[in-house]
């Protein structure tokens, strides 16, 4: 069946709002205008609590349960309301879609002196120091949840890089031996780091841990399929392991779409053919095409609008 996705949330949505509530007021108009499946945004705690949309990910496990970065409640409401909001959605025979960022931490509890090399800002494959010690905020301990879901204890061992004094630092540790992690996207030299803790997904421990994390939410929330976000920054060996192994436990199939922000079309069908095409990727070459379309109006040839595309 043709899939319609409908992005129920934009960035600027405010903190004010209730978007879960919002979301299950209108699944029925979603229905009935041919909607197959709703995209919510990222429904865990983010480390600036309300005031971010959730892409600076703190913790998975909180929903909007527990008093952690300054408020129970997500930007978009509280655990209840989501679960409500998804309901109200099935029962309007719509699938959902859950935003899911694992690429990167953001927030954490404690310090750690921890071995690291510097990097230079535009090619992170060139080393500009020797290995040395600094402070960095890398031992996740969620005092506020207090191990319920998980003890799993997120410190410097589970990430690749950090970025200190507004410096890139790739660490040093028995799992990156001093290298970042092979990635599909090779701007900057290589781009693993992208923000905040980078995971490192070479650590099984880690690789295990998410693989939890994916049974409990599904367990817990019901979803239908995932939106993955920065999919060029993990490498491409991650997510199929981790999609099978949902597949394989809920015995169905999990849909999902990957965000890969580039326009080369060869870097997108190359990801694919990596990934065995157990992922879609939105298309950006498309997106764009649009956009200069919208831009032209009516000396725009309408006939070249699928060149260089996915979808041709």
């Amino acid at each position: 069946m043709n899939q319609t996705i409908f992005q129920f949330f934009h960035w600027y949505y405010s903190p004010e709002g209730n978007l879960w509530q919002h979301a299950a007021d209108q699944a029925g108009r979603m229905a009935e205008l041919g909607i197959t499946q709703m995209w919510l945004p990222p429904a865990y705690k983010s480390a600036l609590g309300e005031n971010e949309p959730g892409y600076a990910v703190y913790d998975l496990y909180d929903l909007g349960e527990f008093d952690q970065k300054g408020s129970v409640r997500t930007r978009y409401g509280t655990k209840e309301e989501y679960l409500a909001c998804i309901k109200a959605i099935h029962e309007h025979k719509m699938g959902v879609l859950a935003d899911i960022v694992l690429n990167h931490r953001c927030g954490a509890d404690e310090v750690e002196s921890i071995p690291v090399m510097a990097v230079a800002e535009e090619n992170r494959m060139e080393k500009i120091s020797e290995e040395f010690r600094v402070d960095a905020h890398t031992r996740f301990t969620f005092p506020g949840r207090q191990g319920m879901y998980s003890q799993f204890i997120w410190d410097w061992h589970c990430f690749t890089g950090v970025c200190e004094s507004g410096e890139i630092h790739l660490i040093t540790s028995e799992h990156t031996k001093g290298e970042w992690d092979d990635v599909p996207e090779n701007e900057h030299g290589n781009f693993d780091y992208l923000m905040g803790c980078d995971v490192e997904f070479r650590n099984q421990a880690v690789v295990e841990e998410l693989k939890r994390w994916g049974k409990w939410y599904v367990e817990t929330t019901g979803v239908d399929g995932f939106r993955l976000d920065a999919v060029k920054h993990i490498s491409s060996d991650f997510y199929p392991e981790w999609i099978h192994y949902l597949n394989e436990t809920f015995q169905r199939h999990f849909f999902c779409i990957g965000e890969y922000w580039k326009t080369d079309l060869e870097h997108l069908l190359g990801y694919l053919d990596s990934t065995h095409h157990m992922i879609q990727l939105f298309d950006v070459p498309l997106h764009f095409n649009f956009h200069e379309a919208s831009r032209q109006g009516g000396d725009y040839d309408l006939r070249q609008i699928f060149d260089g595309t996915l979808l041709q």
